[in-house]
């Protein structure tokens, strides 16, 4: 049974770029795109098989919504369904949804947010309908903001299910949820990065929930992201960036030290943020509007994960291409362009 949650997204972004520079893979955005239809499958008597839990169903066939890979090749997709054919080696009479998948990513605080969580939204509709419990296939070995992830959308440690390979006969399951990532476009009519609005929104609304904002009325409103530390992309003149930023109001911020509520309630209040691209910028998902400068190592490529997010939650985005230090994958922000920044939004 195959239900949709919504029909078919059409986007358009903005992009302000009063430096003329090369917008590489932003250039996709900037007309109308149109994504897939938000649903999930529910098959019943399905097995889980292999060490990355591929769903296969009653009738044998792979349940792509598992696998997150569209050229998986024959041979292998074959030897999966065989497995499934073995003797299983274990059933879990209730519905399951998983978070993990064949890639491997949701270790990752951006494919965390933005790949695996977003299943949950089928999971819940789910019980909502059927009245079922789902449980929910998690990570062997889960980190500090991921248990507060789950927390706070209220999945409770005796719904998880962590992550084993099963015997070679798979796990069978009284039904699998199988939602899919919402950026994975079965249709191929957006880029493979398409993030949908309405997903992120509505997984937003939930931490908000939890999360309330009035809880950092005292927080700074205006944000470095510092990668000190990091093994790439720092920014190799950060002492110089802070002396223009401090006296404008600027807090230096290492987003790995906070809370997940603590990040959530940051840039919740945030008007300004500065950053260089990572992982703390998924944390743009609980913003409400203001201004974004992205810093991207010249190197690295424009991206346009946190541009989408920016978009879609009524912020001004610009990005700066910054040269790589020699030698290294540290980076260096033209100070210049960022006094003109402040100009433009302060």
């Amino acid at each position: 049974m195959w239900i949709e949650l919504r029909g078919p997204e059409t986007c358009q972004y903005r992009l302000e770029d009063p430096w003329k520079q090369p917008t590489g893979r932003l250039a996709q955005y900037l007309e109308p795109i149109t994504l897939d239809p938000q649903a999930y499958g529910v098959h019943d008597d399905a097995r889980l098989v292999g060490p990355d839990l591929v769903g296969v169903d009653r009738d044998k066939r792979i349940i792509e919504e598992t696998l997150h890979l569209k050229e998986l090749p024959v041979a292998q997709r074959r030897r999966l369904v065989l497995r499934s054919l073995l003797p299983r080696a274990e059933r879990i009479d209730a519905p399951v949804c998983s978070l993990v998948d064949i890639r491997r990513w949701s270790g990752a605080y951006f494919h965390w947010f933005l790949d695996a969580l977003p299943r949950l939204i089928a999971a819940e509709d789910h019980s909502s309908r059927s009245g079922e419990r789902t449980l929910v296939i998690v990570p062997t070995s889960l980190l500090s903001w991921q248990e507060e992830s789950l927390a706070l959308l209220g999945v409770a440690t005796d719904r998880q299910l962590p992550h084993r390979a099963p015997g070679r006969g798979g796990l069978q399951v009284r039904r699998l949820i199988a939602g899919v990532a919402h950026r994975w476009q079965r249709g191929g009519r957006a880029p493979f990065d398409a993030i949908s609005p309405w997903a992120i929104r509505r997984l937003a609304g939930r931490f908000s929930q939890a999360v309330p904002l009035q809880q950092g009325a005292s927080a700074p409103s205006r944000l470095f992201l510092s990668r000190r530390g990091a093994p790439n992309r720092n920014i190799a003149n950060e002492e110089a960036v802070m002396q223009l930023l401090e006296p404008h109001g600027f807090v230096a911020v290492r987003a790995e030290r906070l809370s997940l509520s603590e990040q959530i309630t940051l840039f919740g209040g945030a008007t300004h943020i500065v950053a260089p691209h990572g992982g703390a910028l998924t944390n743009l998902m609980h913003a409400r509007g203001g201004h974004l400068l992205e810093l991207f190592q010249a190197q690295h490529g424009v991206r346009p994960e946190y541009f989408q997010l920016a978009d879609i939650n009524g912020l001004d985005y610009r990005f700066l291409l910054c040269p790589n230090v020699p030698g290294s994958n540290d980076i260096r922000v033209d100070i210049d362009r960022l006094m003109e920044w402040l100009a433009m939004t302060l």
